[in-house]
């Protein structure tokens, strides 16, 4: 026999009408009411009529996620790029939609705002965008969005900011760095119009300012290659004197360097240290492993999706930037005698 939602007021404490009120997201329930409610139905195994509830809140219970950093229509970008990090938040991001029976669709980065309109999407979330995106536009109208790294100079406010401290992640590398012997490190990134590169960078020249250490930074094409990156590599060896550690802005610029700098002969860590802002699974399969920075990726599009369901069901939002806390994880890449 299935369970009602006459069983789970019972078991609450609560009314009917609160718990359909806590199922539907309407009415006034404070948060700890609507959180005991939802835990004492996932207890007892309640499952709402989804179409049901459909019909009654008049929402579509489907929320979009597109991933701005592959923007580039004249390039033959992925939907989603090659990156640990865009499949943790995609993943962290689809299990707190489904926790809330919402369904989660992915847009591709040149969808136009009438084919998203098409889905009746109650929401959006933004990964890593720029400010400029459609998204920012009039006619997205006034469905919540949420955005995963801070816009710069988006054409409309965002509610909810989810993202890291990466001005602070990148003074932690760079103190690393010279922590263990280097004099010199260099910072090789990408398109610095996104908050996370723009960050990492302010957090780099920071730290260098604040040692005395000259900053020598290097922006190549997005989205970036291994001969591209080898390029820089090389204009940055061929300086006098030349750098002893690269601080990359993300991983596959990492992985560049390390097969340019193996090609060239030179020796990682000895003669030079290598590092990521962001950390993945494939900067352990090398050989040096290579120091990363670890930005939980998962939790941010747990707390992204979190949100924007929270702002669609009128809740709200207690913060208007959540801030996912960052590890350094310290391998052989840097790690001299």
């Amino acid at each position: 026999m299935s369970t009602t939602i006459r069983d789970v007021a019972a078991a609450a404490g609560v009314s009917i009408t609160t718990v359909s009120h806590v199922l539907s997201g309407q009415g006034r329930i404070t948060e700890k009411t609507r959180e005991h409610v939802l835990r004492t139905a996932d207890r007892l195994g309640y499952r709402a009529n989804v179409h049901a509830q459909q019909l009654v809140t008049r929402r579509s219970r489907t929320l979009a996620i597109q991933i701005a950093n592959s923007v580039d229509s004249s390039a033959n970008c992925a939907l989603v790029p090659n990156s640990d990090y865009f499949l943790e938040v995609l993943n962290g991001a689809s299990e707190a939609a489904a926790d809330r029976s919402y369904a989660l669709i992915l847009i591709p980065p040149d969808a136009d705002l009438d084919g998203m309109r098409a889905f009746a999407v109650d929401g959006a979330i933004l990964v890593d965008p720029r400010g400029d995106e459609p998204f920012f536009s009039d006619g997205w109208d006034s469905r919540p969005l949420v955005t995963t790294g801070r816009p710069i100079n988006p054409r409309r406010a965002v509610p909810v900011v989810v993202d890291n401290d990466l001005v602070r992640a990148g003074e932690l590398m760079v103190s690393h760095l010279l922590e263990q012997g280097y004099r010199q490190p260099a910072l090789i990134t990408t398109d610095t119009s996104r908050s996370y590169t723009s960050d990492i960078m302010a957090g780099y020249r920071k730290a260098a300012a604040a040692h005395g250490v000259d900053a020598i930074v290097v922006e190549v094409d997005e989205p970036p290659t291994r001969e591209g990156t080898g390029e820089a590599l090389g204009r940055l060896l061929d300086r006098h004197p030349a750098p002893d550690a690269i601080f990359t802005s993300a991983e596959n610029l990492a992985l560049s360097v390390l097969h340019e700098a193996q090609r060239r002969g030179v020796n990682v860590p000895g003669e030079l240290g290598i590092c990521s802002a962001v950390d993945s699974g494939s900067l352990q399969l090398t050989s040096p492993r290579i120091t990363g920075m670890f930005v939980y990726p998962r939790d941010v599009g747990r707390a992204a999706a979190t949100a924007l369901v929270n702002l669609v069901e009128g809740a709200g939002s207690a913060e208007s930037r959540i801030e996912i806390p960052i590890r350094l994880n310290v391998r052989d890449s840097t790690l001299r005698p």
